[in-house]
């Protein structure tokens, strides 16, 4: 589907990311997407524009909804009126308009920690526990889920199960121009310091979830922003060293 174009508040992020990598105390890279991976290139002279859509109607009303972060929670919000909030023991880290699962309608995908639960199926399994190191030393695990509006109220439309490796960012682009979103994560470890990633991922949405696509060789990550110069192909702005 095409998100809207960004609102006034995502306009502001215009910015010049030649300026940026000369500034930024962690050096920054622009990757593109060439053939079957994320490739690193030259920064432009040009302005880039970040893609990061501020509104959209999320439920078919033809009023604009956001989605705000306040101290851990997420917020979906209309005008000054609250219409779904995160539960309290979700720890939501990033929020993004995106449409992961290719349903044609926009959601809000949640980036969140909570206390880690093994599968409910480990119950009735020979060999249980597929999933049960999966958390850190709080118990606390590292999910995506996206949350959409269906049956006439906000709700949880997936709900991945604990990551094998905790995503520190995550943008959700049409990294290969297919006219379907990816989603672009950054990949760290539990127990570590939960900022710097070592990896970059790209996934595809397969029906049910997330098939590995691409894996970078590693390295020291913090930032992802996705980002395109007008109507151009996107590219990513990522903080941090890849390993060569």
């Amino acid at each position: 589907m095409n998100l809207p174009k960004l609102g006034n508040r995502a306009a502001l992020l215009i910015c010049s990311a030649l300026a940026l990598s000369l500034t930024s105390p962690v050096p920054l890279q622009l990757m593109a997407w060439t053939a079957d991976a994320l490739q690193a290139t030259a920064f432009p002279a040009k302005r880039v524009l970040m893609v990061s859509p501020a509104t959209v109607d999320l439920d078919g009303d033809g009023s604009l909804e956001s989605v705000e972060l306040v101290d851990g929670r997420a917020i979906i919000r209309r005008e000054d009126a609250d219409l779904w909030t995160s539960p309290e023991d979700w720890q939501v880290i990033q929020g993004s308009i995106s449409d992961l699962n290719h349903d044609d309608q926009p959601e809000v995908a949640l980036l969140l920690w909570r206390e880690f639960a093994p599968w409910p199926v480990d119950a009735y399994m020979l060999h249980p526990g597929r999933i049960q190191d999966f958390h850190d030393a709080h118990n606390r695990s590292c999910h995506l889920i996206l949350i959409g509006w269906r049956s006439q109220t906000f709700r949880e439309i997936w709900a991945g199960s604990a990551l094998s490796d905790p995503i520190t960012a995550f943008s959700a682009v049409d990294i290969d121009g297919d006219g379907r979103q990816e989603l672009i994560a950054l990949e760290g470890t539990y127990d570590r310091n939960k900022r710097v990633a070592r990896a970059i991922t790209v996934w595809d949405w397969n029906g049910f979830g997330f098939t590995l696509r691409w894996r970078s060789l590693g390295g020291r990550f913090q930032t992802l922003t996705a980002a395109h110069i007008h109507d151009g192909p996107i590219f990513l702005i990522v903080q941090g060293l890849a390993r060569r």
